[in-house]
Protein backbone atom coordinates (compact mmCIF):
# COMPACT_ATOMS: atom_id res chain seq x y z
CA UNK A 1 0.00 0.00 0.00
CA UNK A 2 1.72 3.22 -0.70
CA UNK A 3 1.14 5.98 1.42
CA UNK A 4 0.84 9.81 0.20
CA UNK A 5 1.86 12.43 2.46
CA UNK A 6 1.74 16.15 2.06
CA UNK A 7 4.21 18.57 3.90
CA UNK A 8 3.11 21.98 4.53
CA UNK A 9 5.37 24.43 5.92
CA UNK A 10 6.46 28.15 4.43
CA UNK A 11 10.06 27.17 4.63
CA UNK A 12 11.43 25.72 1.49
CA UNK A 13 14.37 23.95 3.83
CA UNK A 14 11.96 22.31 5.83
CA UNK A 15 10.27 20.74 2.96
CA UNK A 16 12.88 19.73 1.07
CA UNK A 17 14.57 18.21 3.83
CA UNK A 18 11.66 16.23 5.11
CA UNK A 19 10.86 15.28 1.22
CA UNK A 20 14.34 13.85 1.01
CA UNK A 21 14.08 12.03 4.15
CA UNK A 22 10.13 10.55 3.86
CA UNK A 23 11.05 9.32 0.24
CA UNK A 24 14.28 7.49 1.03
CA UNK A 25 11.50 5.72 3.54
CA UNK A 26 9.20 5.03 -0.17
CA UNK A 27 6.22 7.70 0.73
CA UNK A 28 4.92 9.15 -1.57
CA UNK A 29 5.53 12.96 -1.05
CA UNK A 30 4.04 16.07 -1.72
CA UNK A 31 4.70 19.71 -0.91
CA UNK A 32 3.08 23.22 -0.58
CA UNK A 33 4.28 26.02 0.68
CA UNK A 34 1.08 27.42 2.01
CA UNK A 35 -2.53 26.49 3.21
CA UNK A 36 -3.86 27.10 -0.51
CA UNK A 37 -1.31 25.37 -2.05
CA UNK A 38 -1.76 22.36 0.14
CA UNK A 39 -5.91 22.52 -0.77
CA UNK A 40 -5.32 22.38 -4.73
CA UNK A 41 -3.18 19.66 -3.97
CA UNK A 42 -5.65 17.61 -1.85
CA UNK A 43 -8.13 18.12 -4.15
CA UNK A 44 -6.77 16.83 -6.75
CA UNK A 45 -4.56 14.30 -5.40
CA UNK A 46 -5.22 11.05 -2.69
CA UNK A 47 -3.35 12.10 0.81
CA UNK A 48 -3.24 10.22 3.50
CA UNK A 49 -1.11 11.67 5.99
CA UNK A 50 -0.72 15.67 6.21
CA UNK A 51 2.32 17.10 8.78
CA UNK A 52 1.84 20.66 8.71
CA UNK A 53 3.16 24.03 10.33
CA UNK A 54 0.61 25.40 12.91
CA UNK A 55 1.28 28.67 12.26
CA UNK A 56 1.49 29.98 8.69
CA UNK A 57 0.85 33.44 6.79
CA UNK A 58 -2.89 33.62 4.80
CA UNK A 59 -4.20 30.66 5.97
CA UNK A 60 -3.30 28.58 9.27
CA UNK A 61 -2.43 25.09 9.92
CA UNK A 62 -6.35 25.14 12.04
CA UNK A 63 -8.23 25.84 9.06
CA UNK A 64 -5.94 24.17 6.72
CA UNK A 65 -6.81 20.94 8.68
CA UNK A 66 -10.81 21.34 8.31
CA UNK A 67 -10.86 22.21 5.06
CA UNK A 68 -8.67 19.65 4.01
CA UNK A 69 -11.30 16.96 6.46
CA UNK A 70 -14.15 18.82 4.06
CA UNK A 71 -12.49 17.09 1.38
CA UNK A 72 -11.60 13.57 2.63
CA UNK A 73 -12.28 12.98 6.35
CA UNK A 74 -9.57 10.17 6.38
CA UNK A 75 -6.94 12.36 5.95
CA UNK A 76 -4.60 11.99 9.25
CA UNK A 77 -3.14 15.47 10.13
CA UNK A 78 0.42 15.89 12.33
CA UNK A 79 0.97 19.57 13.35
CA UNK A 80 4.50 21.05 13.85
CA UNK A 81 4.62 23.70 16.60
CA UNK A 82 7.02 25.89 18.23
CA UNK A 83 7.17 25.53 22.10
CA UNK A 84 4.69 28.61 22.81
CA UNK A 85 1.91 27.03 20.74
CA UNK A 86 1.90 23.87 22.78
CA UNK A 87 -1.06 24.94 24.26
CA UNK A 88 -2.66 25.46 20.59
CA UNK A 89 -1.00 21.68 19.63
CA UNK A 90 -3.02 20.05 22.34
CA UNK A 91 -6.35 21.99 20.90
CA UNK A 92 -5.80 20.47 17.37
CA UNK A 93 -5.44 17.08 18.34
CA UNK A 94 -8.73 17.45 20.71
CA UNK A 95 -10.12 18.76 18.05
CA UNK A 96 -9.18 15.62 15.68
CA UNK A 97 -5.70 16.14 14.65
CA UNK A 98 -3.48 12.82 14.73
CA UNK A 99 -0.67 13.99 16.80
CA UNK A 100 1.89 17.26 17.19
CA UNK A 101 5.45 17.33 17.23
CA UNK A 102 7.28 20.45 18.45
CA UNK A 103 9.84 22.33 15.90
CA UNK A 104 12.87 20.83 17.19
CA UNK A 105 11.83 17.43 16.82
CA UNK A 106 13.98 14.50 15.51
CA UNK A 107 14.12 12.81 12.56
CA UNK A 108 13.19 9.56 14.38
CA UNK A 109 10.37 11.29 16.47
CA UNK A 110 8.45 12.47 13.22
CA UNK A 111 9.21 8.93 11.60
CA UNK A 112 7.68 7.30 14.29
CA UNK A 113 4.24 9.52 14.69
CA UNK A 114 4.02 9.36 10.82
CA UNK A 115 4.17 5.48 11.56
CA UNK A 116 1.54 5.48 14.58
CA UNK A 117 -0.75 7.82 11.92
CA UNK A 118 -0.48 4.93 8.70
CA UNK A 119 -0.79 2.24 11.54
CA UNK A 120 -4.02 3.88 12.76
CA UNK A 121 -4.89 4.52 9.00
CA UNK A 122 -5.41 1.05 8.57
CA UNK A 123 -7.05 0.43 11.73
CA UNK A 124 -10.18 2.59 10.78
CA UNK A 125 -9.95 0.92 7.52
CA UNK A 126 -10.50 -2.68 8.90
CA UNK A 127 -12.65 -1.35 11.47
CA UNK A 128 -15.18 -0.05 9.26
CA UNK A 129 -14.49 -3.17 6.66
CA UNK A 130 -16.08 -5.42 9.76
CA UNK A 131 -19.03 -2.50 10.95
CA UNK A 132 -20.05 -2.86 7.26
CA UNK A 133 -19.60 -7.06 7.39
CA UNK A 134 -21.53 -7.16 10.84
CA UNK A 135 -24.13 -5.13 9.93
CA UNK A 136 -24.63 -6.79 6.45
CA UNK A 137 -24.57 -3.86 4.28
CA UNK A 138 -23.81 -4.61 0.50
CA UNK A 139 -25.68 -2.31 -1.64
CA UNK A 140 -24.12 0.64 -2.46
CA UNK A 141 -26.69 2.54 -4.75
CA UNK A 142 -26.17 -0.05 -6.91
CA UNK A 143 -22.59 -1.38 -6.19
CA UNK A 144 -22.64 -4.87 -4.70
CA UNK A 145 -19.85 -4.85 -2.33
CA UNK A 146 -19.58 -7.68 -0.11
CA UNK A 147 -15.91 -9.27 -1.21
CA UNK A 148 -12.71 -7.68 0.63
CA UNK A 149 -11.69 -6.37 -2.82
CA UNK A 150 -15.01 -4.58 -3.64
CA UNK A 151 -15.14 -3.10 0.00
CA UNK A 152 -11.87 -1.39 -0.23
CA UNK A 153 -13.04 0.40 -3.39
CA UNK A 154 -16.26 1.51 -1.69
CA UNK A 155 -13.58 3.25 0.95
CA UNK A 156 -11.91 4.49 -1.64
CA UNK A 157 -14.63 5.61 -3.96
CA UNK A 158 -16.11 7.68 -0.50
CA UNK A 159 -12.17 9.47 -0.32
CA UNK A 160 -12.41 10.68 -3.67
CA UNK A 161 -15.64 11.29 -4.06
CA UNK A 162 -15.47 15.30 -3.50
CA UNK A 163 -12.26 15.94 -4.86
CA UNK A 164 -11.11 16.60 -8.40
CA UNK A 165 -8.68 14.22 -9.12
CA UNK A 166 -9.34 12.38 -12.39
CA UNK A 167 -10.17 8.78 -11.82
CA UNK A 168 -8.85 5.89 -14.14
CA UNK A 169 -11.05 2.91 -13.13
CA UNK A 170 -8.97 -0.33 -14.71
CA UNK A 171 -10.58 -4.21 -15.27
CA UNK A 172 -11.96 -7.00 -17.14
CA UNK A 173 -14.70 -6.16 -19.83
CA UNK A 174 -17.94 -6.88 -18.03
CA UNK A 175 -16.91 -6.04 -14.41
CA UNK A 176 -19.14 -3.00 -13.67
CA UNK A 177 -16.62 -0.02 -14.24
CA UNK A 178 -19.74 2.42 -15.41
CA UNK A 179 -21.55 1.35 -11.91
CA UNK A 180 -18.44 1.99 -10.11
CA UNK A 181 -18.43 5.46 -11.59
CA UNK A 182 -21.95 6.47 -11.72
CA UNK A 183 -21.56 5.46 -7.65
CA UNK A 184 -18.26 7.97 -7.84
CA UNK A 185 -20.56 10.82 -9.00
CA UNK A 186 -23.72 10.35 -6.57
CA UNK A 187 -21.42 10.17 -3.97
CA UNK A 188 -20.07 13.66 -5.28
CA UNK A 189 -20.59 17.33 -4.48
CA UNK A 190 -21.93 16.79 -8.03
CA UNK A 191 -24.36 14.66 -7.68
CA UNK A 192 -27.11 16.90 -8.72
CA UNK A 193 -25.53 17.80 -11.67
CA UNK A 194 -25.53 15.71 -15.36
CA UNK A 195 -23.67 12.41 -15.16
CA UNK A 196 -22.97 12.20 -18.86
CA UNK A 197 -21.21 9.04 -20.54
CA UNK A 198 -19.55 8.38 -23.85
CA UNK A 199 -18.49 5.05 -25.21
CA UNK A 200 -15.16 6.26 -26.82
CA UNK A 201 -15.04 2.64 -29.02
CA UNK A 202 -18.47 2.82 -30.12
CA UNK A 203 -18.32 6.02 -31.85
CA UNK A 204 -17.09 6.48 -35.55
CA UNK A 205 -13.16 8.28 -35.88
CA UNK A 206 -14.58 10.93 -37.90
CA UNK A 207 -17.09 12.03 -35.30
CA UNK A 208 -15.61 11.78 -31.89
CA UNK A 209 -14.12 14.89 -32.02
CA UNK A 210 -17.64 16.47 -32.45
CA UNK A 211 -19.38 13.92 -29.88
CA UNK A 212 -16.47 15.53 -27.10
CA UNK A 213 -16.41 19.30 -27.93
CA UNK A 214 -19.45 19.81 -30.36
CA UNK A 215 -19.66 21.79 -33.63
CA UNK A 216 -21.29 24.81 -34.97
CA UNK A 217 -23.71 24.49 -37.65
CA UNK A 218 -22.38 24.49 -41.19
CA UNK A 219 -18.78 23.14 -39.89
CA UNK A 220 -18.76 19.98 -42.17
CA UNK A 221 -21.42 18.04 -44.54
CA UNK A 222 -24.33 17.38 -42.75
CA UNK A 223 -23.58 19.25 -39.39
CA UNK A 224 -27.67 21.47 -39.82
CA UNK A 225 -27.79 22.46 -36.32
CA UNK A 226 -25.54 23.69 -33.67
CA UNK A 227 -24.60 20.73 -30.90
CA UNK A 228 -23.08 20.98 -27.66
CA UNK A 229 -21.06 18.58 -27.15
CA UNK A 230 -20.51 15.73 -24.39
CA UNK A 231 -18.04 18.07 -22.54
CA UNK A 232 -20.30 20.93 -22.34
CA UNK A 233 -23.30 19.12 -21.61
CA UNK A 234 -21.20 17.54 -18.29
CA UNK A 235 -20.10 21.44 -17.35
CA UNK A 236 -20.23 21.27 -13.10
CA UNK A 237 -20.95 17.48 -13.75
CA UNK A 238 -18.96 14.25 -14.60
CA UNK A 239 -17.81 12.51 -17.28
CA UNK A 240 -17.40 8.80 -17.75
CA UNK A 241 -15.26 8.29 -21.11
CA UNK A 242 -15.67 4.30 -21.45
CA UNK A 243 -12.94 2.78 -23.43
CA UNK A 244 -10.70 5.57 -23.16
CA UNK A 245 -8.07 3.15 -24.48
CA UNK A 246 -9.72 3.67 -27.75
CA UNK A 247 -10.01 7.02 -28.34
CA UNK A 248 -7.56 8.13 -31.63
CA UNK A 249 -4.60 10.28 -31.21
CA UNK A 250 -5.67 13.07 -32.69
CA UNK A 251 -8.66 13.40 -30.19
CA UNK A 252 -6.29 12.30 -27.45
CA UNK A 253 -4.32 15.61 -28.34
CA UNK A 254 -7.30 17.63 -28.17
CA UNK A 255 -8.86 15.96 -24.87
CA UNK A 256 -5.05 16.27 -22.88
CA UNK A 257 -5.69 20.28 -23.39
CA UNK A 258 -9.43 20.14 -22.23
CA UNK A 259 -7.83 18.51 -19.34
CA UNK A 260 -4.96 21.20 -19.13
CA UNK A 261 -6.66 24.34 -19.91
CA UNK A 262 -10.41 23.31 -18.95
CA UNK A 263 -11.17 24.71 -22.26
CA UNK A 264 -13.18 23.31 -25.36
CA UNK A 265 -13.98 24.83 -28.70
CA UNK A 266 -16.85 23.83 -30.70
CA UNK A 267 -15.58 22.47 -34.48
CA UNK A 268 -16.16 25.55 -36.76
CA UNK A 269 -15.42 27.80 -33.82
CA UNK A 270 -12.64 29.83 -32.39
CA UNK A 271 -14.85 30.98 -29.15
CA UNK A 272 -13.33 29.30 -26.34
CA UNK A 273 -15.90 27.84 -23.90
CA UNK A 274 -14.96 26.94 -20.20
CA UNK A 275 -16.30 23.31 -18.53
CA UNK A 276 -15.43 22.79 -14.98
CA UNK A 277 -16.25 18.99 -15.41
CA UNK A 278 -14.93 16.00 -13.25
CA UNK A 279 -13.11 13.00 -15.25
CA UNK A 280 -13.92 9.48 -14.98
CA UNK A 281 -12.11 6.88 -18.08
CA UNK A 282 -12.26 3.51 -17.86
CA UNK A 283 -10.51 0.73 -19.80
CA UNK A 284 -9.78 -2.35 -20.39
CA UNK A 285 -6.47 -2.63 -22.00
CA UNK A 286 -3.26 -1.82 -20.70
CA UNK A 287 -2.56 1.52 -20.84
CA UNK A 288 1.05 1.85 -20.17
CA UNK A 289 1.78 -0.96 -22.82
CA UNK A 290 -0.17 0.92 -25.40
CA UNK A 291 1.71 3.85 -24.16
CA UNK A 292 4.94 2.08 -24.79
CA UNK A 293 3.51 0.71 -28.38
CA UNK A 294 2.58 4.04 -29.11
CA UNK A 295 -1.06 3.59 -29.71
CA UNK A 296 -1.64 5.89 -26.26
CA UNK A 297 0.10 9.66 -25.33
CA UNK A 298 2.49 9.14 -22.30
CA UNK A 299 0.97 12.52 -20.99
CA UNK A 300 -2.66 11.75 -21.38
CA UNK A 301 -1.87 8.36 -18.99
CA UNK A 302 -0.61 10.20 -16.15
CA UNK A 303 -3.27 13.08 -16.43
CA UNK A 304 -5.76 10.05 -16.06
CA UNK A 305 -4.01 8.12 -13.96
CA UNK A 306 -4.35 10.40 -10.60
CA UNK A 307 -6.54 7.34 -8.80
CA UNK A 308 -6.26 4.00 -10.45
CA UNK A 309 -8.68 1.80 -8.99
CA UNK A 310 -8.65 -1.46 -9.90
CA UNK A 311 -12.32 -3.65 -10.30
CA UNK A 312 -10.98 -7.36 -10.56
CA UNK A 313 -12.60 -9.88 -11.96
CA UNK A 314 -15.87 -11.85 -10.55
CA UNK A 315 -13.86 -15.02 -10.21
CA UNK A 316 -11.56 -13.44 -7.32
CA UNK A 317 -14.40 -11.63 -5.53
CA UNK A 318 -16.59 -14.92 -5.51
CA UNK A 319 -18.47 -13.75 -2.06
CA UNK A 320 -20.15 -11.27 -4.22
CA UNK A 321 -21.55 -13.87 -6.51
CA UNK A 322 -24.77 -14.68 -4.20
CA UNK A 323 -25.91 -11.10 -3.11
CA UNK A 324 -25.29 -9.93 -7.47
CA UNK A 325 -27.18 -13.19 -8.11
CA UNK A 326 -30.02 -12.31 -5.36
CA UNK A 327 -30.36 -8.53 -7.02
CA UNK A 328 -30.62 -9.50 -10.28
CA UNK A 329 -33.08 -12.71 -9.43
CA UNK A 330 -35.42 -9.95 -7.66
CA UNK A 331 -34.85 -7.71 -10.53
CA UNK A 332 -35.72 -9.85 -13.07
CA UNK A 333 -38.72 -11.65 -11.35
CA UNK A 334 -40.39 -8.12 -10.95
CA UNK A 335 -39.85 -7.30 -14.38
CA UNK A 336 -41.28 -10.07 -16.05
CA UNK A 337 -43.93 -10.44 -13.37
CA UNK A 338 -42.81 -13.77 -11.71
CA UNK A 339 -42.73 -14.85 -8.19
CA UNK A 340 -39.28 -16.69 -7.76
CA UNK A 341 -37.83 -15.36 -4.57
CA UNK A 342 -34.95 -18.19 -4.06
CA UNK A 343 -32.40 -19.97 -5.90
CA UNK A 344 -32.03 -23.66 -4.69
CA UNK A 345 -28.20 -24.60 -2.96
CA UNK A 346 -27.75 -26.59 -5.94
CA UNK A 347 -28.52 -23.37 -8.42
CA UNK A 348 -26.40 -21.33 -5.91
CA UNK A 349 -23.58 -23.90 -6.14
CA UNK A 350 -23.27 -23.99 -9.87
CA UNK A 351 -23.29 -20.25 -9.74
CA UNK A 352 -20.31 -20.23 -7.12
CA UNK A 353 -17.99 -22.43 -9.19
CA UNK A 354 -18.47 -20.83 -12.26
CA UNK A 355 -15.48 -19.13 -14.09
CA UNK A 356 -17.61 -15.95 -15.05
CA UNK A 357 -15.53 -14.94 -17.50
CA UNK A 358 -17.75 -12.38 -18.52
CA UNK A 359 -17.54 -11.29 -15.05
CA UNK A 360 -20.97 -9.52 -13.82
CA UNK A 361 -22.70 -9.16 -17.19
CA UNK A 362 -22.60 -12.37 -17.61
CA UNK A 363 -23.73 -13.12 -14.86
CA UNK A 364 -26.56 -11.02 -15.04
CA UNK A 365 -27.56 -11.95 -18.82
CA UNK A 366 -27.80 -15.81 -16.97
CA UNK A 367 -29.80 -14.60 -14.44
CA UNK A 368 -32.34 -12.70 -16.55
CA UNK A 369 -32.43 -15.89 -19.02
CA UNK A 370 -33.24 -18.30 -16.11
CA UNK A 371 -35.99 -16.44 -14.41
CA UNK A 372 -37.49 -16.00 -18.47
CA UNK A 373 -37.79 -19.46 -18.92
CA UNK A 374 -38.73 -20.92 -15.17
CA UNK A 375 -41.77 -21.82 -14.11
CA UNK A 376 -43.44 -19.67 -11.70
CA UNK A 377 -42.60 -21.10 -8.53
CA UNK A 378 -40.86 -19.45 -5.42
CA UNK A 379 -37.44 -21.46 -6.20
CA UNK A 380 -35.70 -21.47 -9.62
CA UNK A 381 -33.75 -24.84 -9.53
CA UNK A 382 -30.82 -25.29 -11.21
CA UNK A 383 -32.36 -26.88 -14.23
CA UNK A 384 -33.07 -23.30 -15.62
CA UNK A 385 -29.31 -22.46 -15.72
CA UNK A 386 -27.87 -22.77 -19.00
CA UNK A 387 -26.08 -26.12 -20.02
CA UNK A 388 -22.61 -24.29 -20.51
CA UNK A 389 -22.84 -23.25 -16.94
CA UNK A 390 -24.35 -26.80 -15.44
CA UNK A 391 -23.26 -29.67 -17.87
CA UNK A 392 -26.44 -30.97 -17.34
CA UNK A 393 -28.81 -31.86 -20.21
CA UNK A 394 -32.42 -31.34 -19.61
CA UNK A 395 -35.14 -33.55 -19.41
CA UNK A 396 -36.47 -34.96 -22.89
CA UNK A 397 -39.70 -32.99 -22.74
CA UNK A 398 -38.35 -29.63 -21.25
CA UNK A 399 -35.59 -30.22 -24.16
CA UNK A 400 -38.21 -29.80 -27.21
CA UNK A 401 -40.03 -27.14 -25.01
CA UNK A 402 -37.06 -24.90 -24.28
CA UNK A 403 -35.51 -25.49 -28.55
CA UNK A 404 -38.68 -24.11 -29.75
CA UNK A 405 -38.90 -20.92 -27.24
CA UNK A 406 -35.79 -19.96 -27.45
CA UNK A 407 -35.77 -17.42 -30.26
CA UNK A 408 -38.67 -16.23 -28.32
CA UNK A 409 -36.84 -15.92 -25.24
CA UNK A 410 -34.19 -14.15 -26.87
CA UNK A 411 -36.12 -11.37 -28.62
CA UNK A 412 -37.92 -10.93 -24.84
CA UNK A 413 -34.67 -9.64 -23.68
CA UNK A 414 -33.35 -8.09 -26.12
CA UNK A 415 -36.90 -5.85 -26.18
CA UNK A 416 -36.64 -5.85 -22.23
CA UNK A 417 -32.71 -4.84 -22.54
CA UNK A 418 -34.12 -1.83 -25.11
CA UNK A 419 -36.94 -0.84 -23.13
CA UNK A 420 -34.56 -0.28 -20.19
CA UNK A 421 -32.15 1.72 -21.77
CA UNK A 422 -34.86 4.10 -23.43
CA UNK A 423 -33.89 2.35 -27.23
CA UNK A 424 -29.81 3.18 -26.74
CA UNK A 425 -28.54 0.38 -29.26
CA UNK A 426 -24.55 0.64 -28.14
CA UNK A 427 -26.09 0.41 -24.24
CA UNK A 428 -27.86 -2.56 -24.99
CA UNK A 429 -25.34 -4.45 -26.84
CA UNK A 430 -22.79 -3.42 -24.64
CA UNK A 431 -25.20 -5.08 -21.51
CA UNK A 432 -25.70 -8.30 -23.26
CA UNK A 433 -22.27 -8.32 -24.19
CA UNK A 434 -22.87 -8.35 -28.29
CA UNK A 435 -21.18 -6.43 -30.95
CA UNK A 436 -23.46 -3.71 -32.27
CA UNK A 437 -23.75 -4.96 -35.67
CA UNK A 438 -24.82 -8.76 -33.93
CA UNK A 439 -27.37 -6.73 -32.40
CA UNK A 440 -28.38 -5.14 -35.47
CA UNK A 441 -29.02 -8.09 -37.31
CA UNK A 442 -31.25 -9.26 -34.30
CA UNK A 443 -33.21 -6.83 -34.41
CA UNK A 444 -34.04 -6.90 -37.91
CA UNK A 445 -34.30 -10.93 -37.96
CA UNK A 446 -37.18 -10.41 -35.15
CA UNK A 447 -39.06 -7.46 -36.94
CA UNK A 448 -37.51 -5.10 -34.03
CA UNK A 449 -35.68 -2.23 -36.16
CA UNK A 450 -38.64 0.01 -36.93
Amino acid sequence: MNINILIVDDEKSIRETLKIILNNLNYNVFTAKDGFEAIHIIKNNIIDIMVTDLRMPGMDGIELMQKALEIDPSIETIFISAYADIKAAVKVVKMGAFDYVEKSFSTDELIFTIEKAVKLRKLKEENRSLRRRVEGKYNYDGVIAKSEAMQKIIDMVNRVANSKANILLTGESGVGKDVIANYIHKKSNRANNSFIEINCGAIPENLIESELFGHEKGSFTGADHTNKGKFELADKGTIFLDEIGELPLHAQVKFLRVLQEKQIYRIGSERKINVDVRIIAATNKNLSEEVEKGNFREDLYYRLNVVNLYIPPLRDRRDDIPVLAETFLNEFSKEYNKNIKYFDVEAMNYLMDYEWKGNVRELRNVIERAVLVANDDEILHKDYLPKELTGLEQADENNVKREKTLAEYEKMIIENTLKRYDGNKTKTADVLGIKRQTLYNKLKDYNLDS
